[in-house]
């Protein structure tokens, strides 16, 4: 099954328990031409996981089984980049903090907007199409953005720092890799909302401030505190080089 996220009709796993929620999302999705699989448990969403390729996946926190946040730990442990978009009655800023380190590409809350909903769906799906799928064998990475001990390779949705894998999801990738293509050059919340996110809606910001804060967890250098993405007050964000002096320091 090939992925369709390249022209936005995707194919979806919906994993939610409650069946009038699940009825209102299966008809909003497929209203916008997405093939759609609903279940309601966790284990039967990973076992279709590991039969079909999805495109995106719904899930649900409270499921009768389990947490649908483990679904997306696993499938990150296993190195699998499906993006994950959460849909669940947890509103709490820990849940949230808790599934967006999980490696959940978004989170949006019950009850919620039908059109927030269905922007969400198309803005996940637009920031995947601009990620390469990772290739079953090697290919050349004459395409790699290299910044000292940062290397950075699109076509094989890769990031190394200091020769370690750095394990990144798709939106976190996709910012990393904006940012990078222009070392120095500031953008404010709105503007990368604009260029990442392909959203105006400033209701995001806690999005983006979230995803900088994991992208510079994940990409601080051992005995240093160099993070490559820096806040510049008021304003925004720049990506910036690391860069050692002669004697050895940090510049």
């Amino acid at each position: 099954m090939e992925s369709q996220a390249t022209n936005l009709m995707a194919n979806i796993l919906l994993v939610e328990d409650d069946d009038d929620l699940a009825e209102l999302v299966l008809m909003h999705l497929k209203f916008q031409g997405h093939t759609v699989t609903r279940v309601a448990r966790c284990n039967e969403a990973l076992r279709l996981n590991q039969q079909f390729n999805f495109d995106l996946l719904i899930l649900d926190r409270g499921l009768p089984d389990g947490d649908g946040l483990d679904i997306c730990h696993k499938l990150r442990q296993e190195q699998n980049w499906t993006p994950v978009l959460m849909l669940t009655a947890r509103d709490s800023e820990m849940d949230k903090v808790d599934g967006l380190e999980a490696g959940v590409d978004d989170y949006i809350t019950k009850p919620f907007s039908v059109l927030e909903f269905q922007a969400r769906v198309r803005n996940i799906l637009r920031r995947v199409s601009q990620v390469s799928e990772k290739p079953t064998q090697a290919e050349p990475d004459d395409t790699a953005m290299n910044f000292g001990l940062l290397k950075i390779t699109p076509e094989l949705h890769r990031v190394s720092l200091d020769n370690r894998d750095i394990t990144l999801t798709a939106t976190e990738f996709t910012l990393l890799k904006f940012l990078a293509s222009r070392p120095g050059r500031v953008y404010s919340k709105d503007e990368l909302l604009g260029y990442v996110w392909n959203t105006e809606h400033s209701g995001y910001h806690h999005t983006v401030c979230s995803t900088i804060n994991r992208l510079r967890t994940k990409l601080k250098l051992s005995g240093s505190e160099h993070r490559f993405i820096q806040t510049v007050w008021g304003v925004g964000y720049k990506f910036q080089p690391y860069q050692q002096t002669l004697t050895g320091g940090v510049e």
